[in-house]
């Protein structure tokens, strides 16, 4: 016989997911392996009819404290712990008769579910798995002997090694399922720190990361690059979503995915408190490219690919409205990658089946959870921050050229939408009977006066001659007077930025001389 194989003759079972236990104890049983195990697991593998050794039996201690206390015990930790190879340990195992345990199957107190449902911290706190987890850490370390599985996913893998080797397993396995074991007791482990964080308040001075690999993408950014999709269980956003239609998402198709989202999400807000309630935001390199805010989905949706119809090609579009057959009629003559919408009627799902390669995501703005933090990698760590959130409420006229409240609500749309501009951001915005629209973008330069100079083009490329009833955004402070000339030369008239530069009072001097009123939000919207 192999030496890395280990046969199983004693197994301790304690699960809160029974999916599969059945199978998986059949096979045990048929096996001659003695089982055992307490509480609700014990209960069902008895009404199988099978028999069951009751944890205390091992332990020599009754179930304690409201069922705080069941397998911590020095009995059962030394049974999965101690070297089978070892002369040494075999002797003090015998002297404490301490019976060997060969397969630990665990999972634990559905922390995440009572987490997910609101739970209270007392509910929290009942379900946080103390000994669980002992057991599968001991296990798991003990690899070379013992075998661990912690999900009912991995019984058949299981199963088909015990038929394999003779109701053994091999190290191969032992090894796979201990690294997954672990991995498990990390998320498990991180999921309660972070939800207790939550309940106070209390940002900590470590920053829990434990994700769970969802699944692996053709390839990452370049089809040289791996890439995967890892989520947070207790999340709530495009890492959970599914697509109803369409081939799989790229990497590059869910960056692009989550920006739609954010965007139109902030502008969903944004319209909950104002005239026009449809938004639409068209995403393009996670850059919006076309964004409107009106009366109605389909009004918000050809203007915001008027913006941009060349960029518009191949982009990436959400609502926050249902998706009809209108839209979807629009649609049909258009090439989109990814449409992000609450829902999608059954007409409008029977007009996209014919674009076999458009994904559709439905997903309902409300529900996102954008509350946490953003986070990148750098050598050798990561950069945390929160998220930007929020919008810009205060808007201060300080030119002598009014700046009319009138303008104000299409002030607050331009802002949104730049906010979701990679640095450094212009946009230009315009206000008609049907809503606002983003007309000109330019982003993501080294320079502000570039992005003035490319969104003023696009701007004009897309029809804008005239712009003088156009409103101008940025991102963040113009450093620069030259900046004003250029909108000045363009017939811009209305700006809005933070403010807060050294030469603030230059670029208000600039304005007042050449008509232009200005308004600062004292809110920067960096995005890198």
């Amino acid at each position: 016989m192999n030496n890395s194989l280990v046969k199983i003759k004693r197994a301790i079972l304690s699960v809160s997911d029974k999916s599969g236990l059945d199978v998986l104890a059949t096979e045990l049983i048929n096996r001659g392996v003695e089982i055992i195990s307490s509480g609700g697991t014990a209960k069902f593998i008895i009404n199988l009819g099978f028999p069951v050794t009751p944890i205390e039996k091992v332990t020599g201690n009754p179930e304690a404290f409201g069922g705080r206390m069941k397998t911590l015990s020095f009995q059962v930790a030394s049974g999965l712990l101690f070297k089978r190879d070892s002369l040494d340990d075999l002797r003090q195992a015998e002297e404490l008769g301490i019976v060997p345990i060969d397969l630990v199957v665990c999972n634990l107190y559905p922390f995440e579910v009572v987490a997910k449902r609101g739970g209270t911290l007392e509910e929290l706190v009942e379900n946080i798995d103390i000994g669980g987890p002992t057991m599968v850490r001991a296990a798991a370390k003990n690899f070379a002997h013992v075998t661990v599985s912690t999900d009912p996913r991995e019984y058949r893998e299981l199963i088909d090694a015990l038929v394999e080797f003779d109701g053994a397993t091999d190290l191969a396995l032992r090894k796979k399922l201990s690294l997954k074991a672990f991995r498990h007791t990390g998320l498990y482990d991180s999921l309660i720190a972070s939800e207790l964080e939550r309940e106070n308040n209390d940002d900590g001075k470590t920053f829990c990361l434990s994700p769970e690999r969802a699944s692996e993408l053709r390839y990452g950014e370049n089809p040289h690059q791996k890439g995967y999709v890892y989520q947070w269980p207790l999340g709530k956003g495009l890492a959970q979503a599914k697509s109803i239609q369409g081939k799989a998402l790229s990497y590059n198709n869910l960056l692009d995915a989550d920006a739609a989202l954010r965007s139109a999400l902030d502008l969903h807000l944004l319209a909950k408190n104002g005239p026009f309630k449809s938004v639409v935001t068209i995403i393009k390199h996670s850059n919006p490219c076309g964004a409107a805010m009106s009366k109605t989905p389909l009004d918000a949706l050809e203007m915001a690919w008027a913006g941009d119809p060349v960029s518009s090609f191949g982009s990436i579009i959400c609502f926050n409205d249902e998706v009809d057959r209108e839209i979807a009629d629009w649609l049909s003559n258009k090439f989109v990658e990814v449409v992000c919408a609450p829902s999608f009627s059954e007409e409008a799902q029977s007009i996209f089946a014919k674009k076999k390669n458009l994904r559709l995501i439905p997903l309902d703005l409300d529900e996102l959870d954008v509350s946490g933090y953003m986070v990148r990698s750098i050598t050798g760590g990561w950069v945390v921050q929160e998220e930007d959130q929020g919008l810009d409420e205060d808007y201060k006229v300080v030119t002598e050229i009014p700046f009319d409240d009138s303008r104000v609500e299409l002030a607050k749309f331009g802002s949104v939408v730049c906010k979701h501009l990679k640095s450094n951001a212009i946009g230009l915005f315009t206000k008609t009977e049907n809503g606002f629209s983003l007309v000109g973008a330019g982003m993501g330069n080294p320079n502000r006066l570039i992005s003035v100079a490319q969104a003023i083009d696009k701007a004009r490329e897309n029809g804008a001659q005239d712009l003088s009833d156009t409103l101008l955004v940025s991102d963040a402070f113009f450093p620069f007077a030259d900046n004003i000339e250029a909108t000045s030369k363009a017939g811009i008239k209305f700006i809005v930025q933070p403010g807060g530069s050294i030469k603030d009072q230059q670029l208000i001097d600039a304005c007042n001389n050449t008509g232009t009123a200005m308004v600062f939000t004292g809110r920067r919207h960096f995005r890198h």
